[in-house]
């Protein structure tokens, strides 16, 4: 690595003088290319890391635009300007050297008598005579780490290997921002790795970037560098490998072998993911043959026996739940993006679901994108789980959950007909832009039987057997429905209606006297509640 410090302290370039005060500016910034130009608007033209020389030709009437250009370069990542005097600037006026002290960038005064095309190439040279041990360097760690993966490595291996070459502690986390591996140096209790973690997440979350340096504490609350570097096994969710304390990795290891490794841990994690998503896919197709077997007619298909190894368990309760996200709704098709949104639910959800259903299965669909999870235990808080579920791969990648959900069974040769109740009630709300979070599948018994008919003919039995109750807008009639609905649901018990509704006996009283006067009879004959309950089932679907 070649800095202004270095270039300024070789003796052939003791003739270029720094204009602003060492204690001022930041002259140990890498050199990363030396260009030249007189253009005023050179930031949109040159990398990270330039030093720029020109003759400041076009500031020679007007110097405060000096001031300007030194700002732009800042904005570009320069690491300093190099202005040749004589020519066109006779000196440099003091208030241009203040305000480059003021802002910490080196500013430096080339003599007349340098021709800038050779000084260019004499730093070039330097630049670049440094940079071929570097590379070098990055070409033998990039043989080391393939001959690791070669050999099978594991994650932990690795990264405690790149560890042990850049002499610094290093972090690997996964899309989520989760701890995958981490080095030795966080073994010991006093310094955990979580507390690094927590930090950066809290920096990324305020700074809006996902590929930079921050400053964070150490546990006793020392000042402290990290470097995240993006490690790209997604096209839009990478993986990171956090070095902490980059700036005292040793020459001549540099950002080049920290490419290197991070470019191998890549091959290495996707290789793993489409070992795990090979498993899966194994477990998942068993589960089409589940599906597909105990749903056929035929006596002699239907000996299927349940696989324990793909981590089915006998059990007297078997749900299913049907994940899906929120866009899935549109029509149209999603795109990369969304696809892999939904592929790293299902693996969050693999690595997950046991904190929140004990022996939940969770099976993807690699065509569709769908996601099943396979509820294998009674759980009573199952839609706060779910909701806490979503809540959480929101936060993490911004996807809204929408969960379908099958009803539970005890005999697991019924599994597949949760598994189709799931799906009705997911083709049923796509088909209705239904977004609620969590919908549950209700037997329509009856009702079934009425979706082949006219929507109209449907429509006049509803209003004819219901009158101002078949599809109210005025708030006291949509309170007398769901009294009428409640009172028909509780087997016209008064008692447990106004349980139901908590209210009191006499409002359930009053409110049914007033259903009876809209609809001129009783309520609770045999020969009008059977069609009262069919006609609100079916005018439900219609509110």
């Amino acid at each position: 690595m070649t800095t202004i410090a270095d270039i300024l302290n070789l003796p052939r370039y003791s003739d270029l003088r720094l204009l602003t005060n060492v204690g001022q500016t930041d002259t140990d910034q890498t050199v990363q290319s030396v260009e030249i130009s007189e253009t005023p608007d050179i930031e949109y033209y040159i990398p990270n890391g330039v030093l720029l020389l020109t003759t400041a030709m076009s500031y020679a009437d007007d110097q405060q635009g000096l001031i300007s250009l030194i700002d732009s370069l800042i904005r570009a990542k320069a690491v300093g300007l190099g202005i040749k005097t004589g020519r066109f600037l006779g000196e440099i006026e003091p208030q241009i050297i203040e305000y480059a002290e003021k802002v910490n960038f080196p500013l430096i005064e080339i003599p007349n008598n340098y021709s800038l095309g050779s000084l260019l190439h004499q730093l070039l040279n330097q630049i670049w005579g440094t940079r071929y041990e570097e590379i070098s360097f990055a070409l033998d760690i990039q043989k080391k780490f393939f001959n690791l993966l070669l050999q099978n490595a594991t994650n932990q291996i690795i990264i405690n290997k790149l560890s042990q070459i850049v002499k610094t502690p290093i972090i690997l986390l996964n899309p989520f921002k989760e701890i995958m591996e981490y080095s030795k140096h966080f073994n010991h209790s006093s310094n955990p790795v979580q507390h690094y973690v927590n930090q950066i997440i809290q920096k990324i979350h305020e700074t809006n970037k996902e590929d930079d340096s921050f400053i964070i504490h150490s546990p006793k609350g020392h000042e402290i560098q990290i470097s995240l570097v993006p490690i790209q096994v997604h096209s839009h969710f990478p993986h990171y490998l956090v070095v902490v304390n980059p700036e005292q990795i040793p020459y001549p290891i540099s950002s080049f072998a920290i490419d290197q490794a991070a470019m191998v841990l890549s091959f290495v994690l996707f290789k793993n993911e489409k070992v795990s998503e090979s498993q899966q896919s194994i477990a998942t197709e068993y589960f089409k043959e589940l599906i597909d077997y105990h749903s056929s007619s035929d006596p002699s298909v239907r000996s299927f026996e349940l696989n324990m190894k793909y981590g089915y368990l006998l059990s007297d309760y078997y749900q299913v739940v049907h994940v899906f996200s929120q866009a899935a709704l549109e029509d149209t098709a999603p795109s990369l993006n969304q696809e892999e949104r939904l592929i790293l639910a299902s693996q969050w959800l693999q690595k997950h679901i046991p904190d929140y259903f004990t022996n939940g299965l969770v099976l993807f669909f690699s065509v569709t994108k769908e996601t099943i999870i396979l509820i294998q235990r009674e759980a009573p808080d199952l839609d706060e789980k779910l909701l806490a579920i979503r809540t959480q791969l929101n936060d993490s990648l911004n996807i809204e959950l929408i969960f379908s959900i099958g009803n539970p069974y005890t005999d697991w040769k019924r599994i597949n007909q949760s598994y189709i109740e799931a799906k009705l009630v997911f083709d049923e709300r796509k088909s209705k832009l239904q977004t609620q979070p969590i919908i549950h599948y209700k037997d329509k018994g009856m009702v079934q039987l009425f979706h082949h008919l006219e929507k109209n003919d449907v429509r006049f039995f509803c209003e004819n057997i219901l009158k101002d109750f078949a599809y109210p807008k005025d708030p006291a009639l949509i309170e007398l429905r769901k009294t009428l609905s409640v009172y028909l649901g509780a087997q016209c018990e008064i008692a447990s209606a106004a349980s139901t509704l908590f209210v009191h006996r006499n409002t359930v009283k009053y409110r049914i006297l007033r259903c009876e006067e809209i609809l001129g009879h009783a309520v609770n004959s045999p020969s009008h509640s059977l069609n009262l309950r069919l006609a609100l089932a079916l005018s439900e679907e219609d509110l």
